[in-house]
């Protein structure tokens, strides 16, 4: 059985506007995920590392021998040979003899389909969200983090508009150089940020870094007055986004969004209809979250 392969980020510079094509070619830049670095304190070192293993299957390749593990994860061969026969063991990987080669297997479906508990929160908001595209005529979507990185978890484009934004369910985009990670990081406790934005530094020169910050002060302040942040130029000189984070009781957090060619995302339409209608859909999700949940 082939394996889901996860997309690498894209950068920020590769968002076009394409004419109706919500899943381009995807931009690849390497086969290794960004994750979050595995020194923090507190964390379990055999449980870190076993993850690692896991990750390292996140690309290309179905099967990978101890070497290649090795190389992915920069962990010593010895131990990722004890970990691969623990997670074997475990029904985490399977092992080929032929091949000589370990790839992932059923078990790891099962973690999967347990995270795929938010699906409701994708289906409550997806009609809402196709009748924020449809009004304005521009692409709306539903992220959340992976890692250092965000994903889209949903996305709709307007029925009418045939210029979307050139991004599919599944894309991860960096945190750090995103409006939709910056609205994230705006609602997350201090703690949480801080050791967010600690592991995003070292992937970042100097100017670029200070850059991010000045851009994430930006977003908060935006969204301390509004709600929301608005940005233009960030994913391409003629796209506007317009973002606001979405925290429901027990889940991790979220954010809604809405992009499009910055003459149909005008700041007028942003002020008295788009953003607006942002919030009334993250207010109508949390009124729904509530009520499932005294249900």
């Amino acid at each position: 059985m082939k394996t889901a392969v996860r997309k690498p980020a894209r950068r920020v510079k590769d968002v076009r506007i394409v004419l109706r094509a919500p899943n381009p070619p995807e931009y690849r830049d390497g086969n290794t995920p960004v994750r979050a670095d595995a020194s923090a304190q507190g964390t379990i070192k055999p449980i870190e590392r076993g993850f690692a293993v896991l990750d390292a299957f996140l690309g290309e390749a179905d099967w990978l021998a101890n070497q290649d593990i090795a190389l992915r994860t920069g962990l010593p061969k010895a131990t990722v040979s004890r970990l691969a026969q623990t997670l074997t063991a475990l029904g985490y990987l399977t092992y080929s003899e032929q091949r000589r080669k370990y790839r992932l297997a059923v078990s790891v479906l099962t973690l999967g389909f347990a995270a795929m508990v938010d699906t409701d929160v994708v289906l409550q908001a997806r009609p809402l969200m196709q009748k924020l595209a449809d009004d304005n005529g521009v692409f709306v979507a539903l992220a959340g983090r992976d890692g250092l990185d965000m994903i889209f978890f949903e996305n709709c484009h307007s029925a009418s508009n045939t210029a979307t934004v050139g991004l599919g369910v599944g894309e991860h985009m960096p945190m750090a150089s995103s409006p939709v990670g910056w609205a994230l990081l705006a609602c997350l406790h201090e703690n949480e940020r801080g050791y967010l934005l600690d592991h995003m530094r070292p992937y970042h020169k100097r100017d670029e870094w200070m850059a991010v910050r000045q851009k994430l002060t930006d977003a908060e302040t935006q969204i301390g007055e509004k709600s929301y942040c608005v940005s233009t130029g960030d994913w391409g000189p003629d796209i506007t986004v317009v973002a606001t984070p979405l925290k429901l009781a027990d889940r991790l957090p979220m954010v809604l969004l809405c992009a499009g060619q910055s003459r149909t995302l005008t700041k007028a339409r942003v002020e008295q209809k788009a953003g607006p209608q942002l919030l009334a859909m993250r207010r109508k999700l949390q009124e729904m979250e509530a009520q499932r949940a005294q249900a």
